[in-house]
């Protein structure tokens, strides 16, 4: 099933608004995980805008109010295909930081920043691509261990590609 990208972001801005009524809340706790189901398009060469959909999951620490460092790995289910062109995710990897503002409520929206690896597989060839990943998202906590988030991330964009996942998730803060 594909999701686009004006309802995913649609969906993010309308939580952000529902929620803000809501008491602060903080996590309790540094570390965190959790898992996020993704909504991916590819562009690189002949192919544009290839959707797969996958997962990422996640691991992380608050380092400090503002800032958070996190590890992903993921993949997509399945496949798609541009003018016959078969298009397979093999898997993604990354490490970032996170810096969030810290505003009254339990809404938290941040920024993302780091560096990815991405595998794919144009009718079976591999190709690969890394450097700098950057998003956003926004983080609602639902309790004081437990968080759901939607988040735009630009997982790999250089001269040859442009892989994008629109994600939402859940989390849990030890």
């Amino acid at each position: 099933m594909r999701m686009d990208r004006a309802g995913l972001m649609a969906l993010a801005v309308t939580s952000a608004f529902f929620a803000s009524s809501a008491q602060a809340q903080t996590y309790k706790g540094h570390f965190y995980g959790g898992a996020q189901y993704s909504y991916m398009t590819v562009d690189r060469g002949a192919v544009n805008n290839a959707v797969l959909n996958g997962y990422t999951l996640r691991g992380g620490a608050v380092l400090h109010q503002l800032f958070s460092a996190e590890v992903r790995a993921g993949q997509a289910l399945g496949d798609d295909s541009y003018r016959g062109i078969k298009v397979e995710n093999d898997f993604y990897y990354g490490g970032y930081l996170l810096m969030t503002l810290p505003l009254e409520g339990p809404v938290t929206p941040y920024a993302v920043g780091g560096y990815s690896y991405v595998e794919n597989d144009f009718n079976g060839n591999t190709q690969s691509d890394d450097g700098v990943s950057y998003g956003f998202g926004f983080d609602y906590a639902a309790d004081t261990h437990l968080g759901l988030n939607v988040e735009y991330l630009r997982l790999a964009d250089n001269d040859y590609t442009k892989q994008e996942l629109i994600s939402l998730g859940v989390s849990y803060h030890f």
